[in-house]
């Protein structure tokens, strides 16, 4: 499989643009972190010149997979692929830790109780048929997100023909376990209607992750071309925004397109700060993530006792437990539970 990245490799130039967006090099300065860094050592490594050390492997999985490099690079190379195949030949052990998160973020969870969200009796049942992903976060932690999430879609003529609750596989693709990826990506695709109209995500790491799902698979451009996040089905049923709320958005790393985001909704990260729960970072790294939180994250006076919005539930994690170590007092909601209250009001 390493064999089928040798000219994707072979095609960095070595122009180092990737500095200038790379949050965890902007932090560390380390050129290791860096995809330029990482590969000439696979230039090397692919030249029978060395072999891969185990540092350089931990070095490699100091990467959050937010591809902001691929969208600066002239060589369009796309690091988080490389990256994944290449730790798809060495044991990382990500997935154990996920699940050992999981569990321990739902017996602490306390804090986003007061957000919790109602599920709406009234249920649409309209002609439009439409998938929700609500993945593991909505299923197993908090229900907030995917009760204000339906309560949306239902609201604005989407009929709710299934839920889906699997995991999406981001933790496996982390891990660079592609083929239990690959296998969970099947299970997912066998499990959407065919005569769906929308496959909806309130998650941008489960919609880009779902992006890979259906790239992956065969005879899946149908479901590409119904996969929707749901800012981007709300626009297209021209659903009022609120015109005078004061809030924050954390604009998730990972998202390239724009949000459908009301004109008094400032966009707070346009520099790429990151929650470092992308990638499971603040799981896996322990030591750098408390090393370099204060480089990467947003400076207290700038978000103390304000209201942020995200569009992606690890990201909200990443905000919550890392605003909480800084001791910065802020409400950190998902974008949806925000529109959700404003839409009952």
């Amino acid at each position: 499989m390493q064999n089928d990245i040798k000219e994707e490799v072979y095609k960095c130039s070595k122009c180092g643009l990737c500095q200038s967006v790379c949050p965890v090099f902007l932090a560390e300065k380390n050129e290791m972190y860096l995809p330029r860094g990482r590969f000439i050592v696979l230039n090397n490594y692919f030249n029978g010149n060395n072999k891969l050390s185990n540092n350089f492997i931990h070095d490699l999985d100091i990467c959050l997979n937010c591809n902001a490099c691929k969208r600066f690079c002239p060589s369009n190379l796309d690091s988080y692929k490389i990256f994944t195949i290449i730790k798809s030949g060495n044991k990382i052990g990500t997935f154990f830790y996920y699940y050992k998160f999981l569990l321990h973020i739902y017996s602490i969870f306390k804090p986003f109780k007061i957000q919790t969200v109602k599920r709406n009796k009234t249920i649409n049942k309209s002609s439009e048929k439409v998938v929700f992903f609500e993945g593991c976060y909505n299923k197993y932690i908090n229900s907030s997100d995917r009760n204000a999430s339906l309560n949306l879609i239902e609201q604005n003529g989407g009929n709710t023909a299934k839920i889906i609750s699997n995991c999406c596989g981001y933790p496996l693709l982390s891990d660079g376990n592609i083929n239990k990826f690959k296998k969970n990506a099947e299970k997912i695709i066998n499990s959407i209607p065919f005569d769906c109209k929308y496959i909806i995500c309130s998650c941008d790491t489960c919609y880009d992750t779902l992006l890979k799902c259906f790239e992956l698979a065969d005879n899946t451009k149908k479901y590409l071309e119904k996969l929707i996040t749901l800012d981007k089905y709300l626009e297209l049923k021209n659903f009022d925004l609120p015109k005078t709320e004061n809030i924050l958005y954390h604009k998730p790393l990972l998202r390239a397109e724009n949000t459908y985001l009301p004109d008094c909704i400032k966009i707070i990260n346009k520099k790429g700060s990151a929650t470092l729960m992308e990638n499971f970072f603040m799981i896996k790294h322990r030591k750098e993530y408390n090393r370099i939180l204060n480089k990467v994250f947003y400076k207290k006076e700038d978000i103390q006792n304000k209201t942020i919005v995200t569009t992606c539930n690890i990201s909200k994690l990443g905000l919550y437990f890392s605003a909480k170590k800084l001791k910065i007092n802020c409400r950190i909601f998902s974008y949806y539970e925000f529109l959700n209250n404003y839409f009952t009001k």
